[in-house]
Formats: structure tokens, sequence, C-alpha cells
């Protein structure tokens, strides 16, 4: 076999955890680990796709790379700058790799990882440069500063990396460096008119799980004056020791990683919702999400979180809950449900389509939604009618005692509250008729599925 043309190193902190080779034209990918990171007792694997003990498949690994990269404009920017196609995989995970999602650095085989570049003065971004940068995106992308891309996490939206010792806007924030990594990500407003005050919408809907006392990420709103989303990276811990600032990685991977599945398998109806193709469910499924539990080191605490992610959505109206929106820390014993993120109320913009992102049995309307579907969305992933009986109360009462109470006590200007407002009577509704339906479904008889 010829040898790769092309070789990056993945670095964790300090030290080289495995080589991976790419042969442009054969499309062909390698991963090999080190020997002393197989032999580490704590070693952990990048995904279940990519076992330290086996050989891996060239198509799990670019899978898995591929995933780590932005969608839509941001990628077209990011392309673009480099001067690479956007189909060209490894051109851009050399180019962003240095801060990707989850644990490791991708940098060019023989850069020495582990050495410390000379101390340069850190960039700091005040809110008045940043307020500038966000009116000027149409013109001069958010992700490039200093002549540098940085955008470097999966997603659509316009985001930047930063990092900052506290609460963004009232510490200051930096592009991070190495040796420095991020710790925050900033999300502006969306450019498109068509989705206003989606800053105060998703954190509304981060607030409220936190306040019911589920695992979503931290977030603040940061006002320059224009409102920014600033959430709290679960991937990344911040330090100030003896030895100065740093900040350690935590390995995650979302849904698609590790189903081994593209990017563009994130919605369940992966070939799209139209016609024949809406036949297609070859993408990441409830019952998909739900089977990656063999790979769970705590497999019931894991299902309950995954049960409860599932049904926030239909409270809130997230129908765009998709494979890249829920993660798993991973573990040498294997995977870890994380902190959740992108909560949004998708049904505030009725422009868009509101068709789930996955299915509860067959059902991909969220208002059409019944006992039925319930019952089969529990039948096909293993969980108990009565837990879910239990689950759909407990999010009733929650949203019934801290809805209004967080939209109160949040500091969202006049318009902002008219949506949270909507929000509000949505969750209350939602979770009434959820609650309702799940003791309908308890009593479905099981031959009916």
């Amino acid at each position: 076999m010829n040898q790769p043309n092309h070789q990056l190193s993945l670095w964790l902190h300090k030290r080289r955890v495995a080589d991976i080779g790419y042969d442009p034209l054969n499309e062909g990918w390698t991963l090999r680990y080190t020997d002393e990171w197989k032999e580490d007792h704590q070693a952990f694997a990048l995904s279940p796709a990519l076992p330290l003990d086996a050989e891996c498949s060239s198509a799990s690994i670019r899978r898995f790379i591929e995933n780590l990269l932005p969608e839509g404009r941001a990628l077209d920017i990011v392309a673009s700058a480099q001067g690479v196609a956007k189909s060209n995989v490894y051109g851009l995970v050399r180019a962003l790799g240095a801060e990707t999602t989850g644990a490791f650095r991708f940098l060019p085989h023989g850069e020495n990882g582990s050495t410390e570049p000379a101390r340069i003065r850190a960039r700091e971004i005040c809110l008045a440069e940043l307020d500038e940068r966000i009116g000027e995106r149409e013109s001069r992308p958010l992700v490039e500063w200093d002549g540098k891309v940085r955008m470097s996490v999966a997603g659509y939206q316009d985001k930047l990396l930063v990092y900052a010792s506290g609460e963004p806007g009232e510490v200051p924030m930096y592009l991070p460096d190495f040796p420095l990594a991020s710790t925050h990500i900033l999300k502006p407003e969306p450019a498109d008119a068509r989705l206003p005050h989606m800053v105060a919408n998703e954190h509304f809907c981060m607030t409220l799980a936190r306040r019911l006392g589920l695992p979503a990420a931290s977030v603040s709103i940061v006002r320059t004056p224009r409102p920014v989303l600033a959430i709290t990276r679960f991937d990344r811990l911040a330090h100030n020791d003896t030895s100065g600032a740093w900040v350690e990685r935590k390995h995650i991977i979302d849904a698609c990683q590790a189903s081994d599945l593209p990017a563009a398998y994130k919605y369940e109806r992966n070939i799209g919702s139209v016609g024949e193709a809406a036949l297609y469910r070859d993408g990441v499924s409830l019952p998909r999400l739900f089977g990656l539990l063999e790979h769970a080191t705590r497999k019931a605490a894991d299902r309950l979180a995954i049960l409860r992610w599932a049904l926030f959505q239909l409270v809130i109206g997230n129908s765009d809950a998709h494979g890249k929106n829920f993660s798993f820390f991973v573990h040498r014993s294997g995977l870890q449900a994380a902190p959740w993120y992108d909560l949004v109320s998708v049904v505030q913009y009725p422009q868009f389509s509101h068709d789930l992102a996955m299915a509860f049995g067959d059902e991909f309307n969220l208002d059409q939604i019944k006992a039925f579907s319930l019952a089969d969305f529990a039948q096909r992933c293993g969980i108990d009618r009565q837990l879910l009986v239990r689950e759909c109360r407990r999010l009733r009462d929650g949203v019934r005692q801290h809805a209004a109470e967080v939209a109160n006590s949040q500091p969202y200007l006049a318009d902002e509250r008219q949506l949270v407002d909507k929000i509000v009577e949505l969750a209350l509704s939602q979770s009434e008729r959820l609650e309702v339906m799940s003791r309908e479904a308890s009593s479905i008889p099981p031959d009916m599925f």
C-alpha cells in the first residue's frame, strides 16, 4: 500500500496521541494511535467507530473529521479564505484543526504540539469592536479576525470563539491562540431578519432548562449593545495556577460522530421531507440515539437524560433538534451524555418548516403528536411507559412553577420579552398536553405496535 501523501498529528495537551494520513487521489484515510497513547490506562478512542485496538475504516475517519467542520455560509467563508474546495475535508481540518470541538488539536505532521510558542500579547476584543464587527458581517465575515479565519466549531450560525476568565462582557475577552483555548462561544443575532430575537429565544430556553434541573450549558446575554449569546463551553475547563492561565480540553462527540454518520445525516429524513424522499429515514433518529446507550458507561442515567432532552424539545417547540445537537463525553470506559445546547423555540418563526428533525414514532408533525405517537416512541426506544408518565408530569410541574418566573427575572428588552412570553405560553400548553397524552399512552396495549 502506498504511503499517504499528507499527514496530520493529533495532540491532547502536550501529548501526541495519533497520526492521520490522507491520500487525496484515492480519497483514502488512515488513523494510527501512538503506542504511548494505547498503553496509557486512561487513553480513549476518538469515537466508538475509531477504536484504539483495531484498524479504522477510511470512511469512518473522514466522517468523524467532516463533522468537526462548520456548515452553510460559514463553510463557504472558510473554504474561500483557505483557497480550498468545500469538499476538501483534509485541507479544511488542516487549516482549522488547532481549535476544534473536543479534546484534540489537529496539527501538520512534524509540528511539535508540545512546544509553546513565544509569548505574545493576547489579542483582546472590546465590546465596541465586537459591535462594529457584527454590524459589518455582510462585507467582512465575523469568522475572520486580523487576517485569520477563526471559526472551528460545527453549525450554521455565526459564531466567535473567545477566552474569558469569567462572564464575557464582565471580564476581558481574548481571541484564543495556543496555549490558550476558547472557553466561550459567542452567537450574535442571525443576520437573517426572519429570525428576530433569536438570542433571547435561545437564552430563555436554555435558562428554563437549567431552572428545571436539566443539564443545559450555562448562557448569558452580552450587549454590545447588540444582543450576543455567550455560551460557556462544557468541553473546556479554564485553569489559572502557578503555571499561568491554561484551558483543559475534554473530548466530546455529537450523535452523528457516535453513530458513524456524516453530517448530512443529522436529520432522520436525511434525503428530504417532500414526496418519496420522506420515506427514507436513515439519519439520526430517536431510536438510533437511544441505541447509542450500548456504548454508555451509565446507561440508566443517560437513558433518562436522552428521554428528558427529547420531551423538552416538544415543550419548547424545537423542531430542529437534530443529531448534531446532542453530544457525549468520551472516556476510556465509554460514552456519557453531555450538557444540552442549541435549545430554541423554532415554532416562533412560522416562515420556516416545523417538521421535527426526529419523529416520535412515525409522526414528524409537532401538532399531530398524540398519545399513540408517544406510546410508539416509548416502544421503539425501550422506555417504560410509567417512566414516561412520571417525566411528563415532572416537566409540566416544572414549567408551571418556573417558566413565567424565568421570563420575568431576566433582562429582556421590550420586543424580546414579547417573544419570550409567547414561548412561556407555548411551554405551559405543551407541557399540559404532554402530561395528558402520556397517561393516555400508558394504557395503549403493546400488541398495537
